[in-house]
């Protein structure tokens, strides 16, 4: 079901399709070519420290490492490009690599030009991060309060060299627009 949603997207703008649901035999089966695929596979390292900074809760840690190991030996047995990410690199230089994968992919789809289109994928992006954190706590086993979680949040300005994120409520992110002290 999750190949035939993305199959039913528009081609443009180019969309990430992030998470565990996307099968690896989508690629070795030629669904989904390896050249717009990536999995980013954290290291158990990186992943703890992931789990106490966001004080998440034993039984969901053990779930997610399980699936970070599945994810790992798939992007092996089906010959998906992978990333090992293990909290050295930056974000920044994490999307570059991500990028000089997805090298050719990315040279030739449209881009968003305008500040409107710009916004509209900022937005988007931000909503993206509500939504998950909303998911999360909407699960029987999460307790909290999905609100009050604090997240980093892009600014949407959709200033060209703006890269301001902001630490926020979901809450608070949720009503947006997002935006930094002083811009608009």
């Amino acid at each position: 079901m999750v190949l035939d949603d993305l199959e039913c997207l528009p081609r443009s703008p180019l969309i990430v399709a992030e998470g565990s649901t996307l099968p690896a035999w989508a690629i070795s089966s030629g669904r989904v070519k390896p050249s717009n695929a990536v999995w980013l596979l954290p290291t158990a390292e990186f992943q703890t420290a992931q789990f106490v900074a966001r004080q998440t809760a034993a039984g969901p840690e053990r779930l997610y490492r399980l699936l970070a190991e599945m994810a790992q030996w798939d992007a092996q047995d089906h010959g998906i490009p992978a990333l090992t990410i293990d909290g050295s690199a930056s974000v920044s230089e994490t999307v570059a690599s991500v990028e000089h994968l997805f090298g050719g992919v990315l040279t030739t789809a449209p881009k968003a030009v305008t500040p409107d289109e710009r916004q509209q994928l900022l937005r988007e992006m931000n909503q993206a991060v509500v939504d998950q954190v909303r998911g999360y706590y909407g699960r029987p086993w999460a307790e909290g309060d999905a609100e009050v979680v604090v997240r980093l949040f892009a600014c949407e300005c959709a200033g060209p060299e703006c890269e301001v994120d902001l630490a926020l409520t979901v809450g608070l992110a949720s009503i947006g627009p997002v935006l930094a002290a002083g811009h608009s």
